[in-house]
């Protein structure tokens, strides 16, 4: 038997990569051979799977095999993923609304999102007809859905399996310095984390902001602003662009950093927060989209974007002792949760159960 999962692009670096990644182990632990059908080249570290091109896929494919399309959005040609013999699974990760886009970048750029938002969701009416089964990897995602009548719909969370590595340093003991992970496109509200960086750094001098992310080549009319607030800012030291990190680099500047703090908009998940709190160090995040879900009882929300308000919660809690141990252990506990979760069992389940 075997597994087909459909994307444009497998990276090692992306929710949807480390999701496929997971699902291809868990797939082979059941006795299934993994492949994966993609537009572009695989880049990343070898894996025990086959690969294929959408354009010249021949191999010989059967009604007891599996095909999951990774779905984010339009762009993958899924004509393939539709014709192939076996069972249709769609793999939704969620669709940026166009409406980030509005003032924040060219009035074209803004235009063509409107189109790929709703080109996006009339395909995603198309794959309701036929897919035998979707899994969402969040409740919000789950709900994005809800409107479409998709057979058999299920919430399994992104797969993977997170690192806990405890600080061992204590964060009084540093600079209070921040972090976020996530692309630098507009739904991230990067601009958000600036101003809120620069109040905290009237308090904590020291602090440094790492922002950790990979820019869009259509949208780098939105990164030019995102270094014009900087430079408004005058934190041209402070503020910190990383693109093109590894994971064990990520993993070893939230090591670096004394809090994670996120004013992102529109998550279908939001992986990053997750591996924070296996950093040890405490979330801080705006309630928004799939984050609440995400983060369960772990970490910090905030309804409102009041800045100085957010730095003497923030700062309050790093200054009890008591409290954000009690906020790190939480943290921990809701991680190993996701790390126990039974994909196989799950999965297998599905699939005895006959989805189609």
């Amino acid at each position: 038997m075997n597994v087909f999962q459909h994307l444009d692009e497998l990276k090692d670096s992306d929710g949807v990569g480390n999701d496929a990644i997971g699902l291809a182990e868990v797939f082979q632990n059941l006795g299934y051979n993994s492949h994966f059908i993609t537009r572009l080249p695989r880049k990343g570290k070898p894996l025990n799977s086959k690969f294929h091109f959408v354009d010249t896929f021949e191999f010989p494919s059967n009604a007891k095999d599996i095909h999951i399309l990774h779905y984010g959005g339009a762009g993958y040609p899924y004509t393939l993923f539709q014709n192939l013999p076996g069972t249709k699974i769609l793999r939704f990760h969620n669709v940026t609304p166009a409406k980030f886009y509005e003032h924040t970048t060219t009035e074209d750029i803004y235009n063509a999102m409107e189109k790929f938002e709703s080109l996006s969701y009339l395909e995603l009416a198309s794959l309701s007809i036929f897919c035998d089964s979707v899994w969402c990897d969040s409740q919000f995602n789950f709900e994005t859905l809800s409107g479409f009548h998709f057979k058999n719909p299920y919430i399994i969370p992104i797969c993977k399996q997170y690192q806990v590595v405890p600080k061992t340093n204590k964060i009084k003991d540093q600079k209070y310095s921040m972090a976020f992970i996530g692309r630098f496109s507009p739904q991230k509200k990067w601009e958000d984390l600036i101003t809120f960086f620069s109040e905290w750094n009237k308090e904590f001098a020291e602090s440094q902001c790492y922002c950790i992310g990979s820019i869009i080549g259509a949208f780098d009319g939105y990164f030019e602003k995102l270094t014009d607030i900087v430079k408004k800012y005058q934190l041209e030291d402070k503020i910190h662009f990383m693109m093109g990190k590894s994971d064990i680099e990520v993993l070893s500047i939230l090591s670096q950093s004394s809090i994670f703090v996120s004013m992102s908009e529109h998550e279908g998940f939001c992986l990053p927060i997750l591996e924070a709190f296996g950093s040890g160090i405490p979330v801080f995040a705006y309630a928004a989209a799939a984050i609440p879900g995400t983060m369960q009882s772990g970490g910090k929300l905030f309804a409102e974007k009041n800045f100085p308000s957010l730095v003497q919660l923030i700062k309050e809690t790093l200054q009890n002792q008591k409290s954000l141990e009690d906020m790190l252990q939480n943290q921990f506990k809701v991680l190993n949760n996701y790390n126990l979760f039974p994909y196989a069992k799950v999965i297998s389940g599905i699939l005895e159960s006959g989805i189609k």
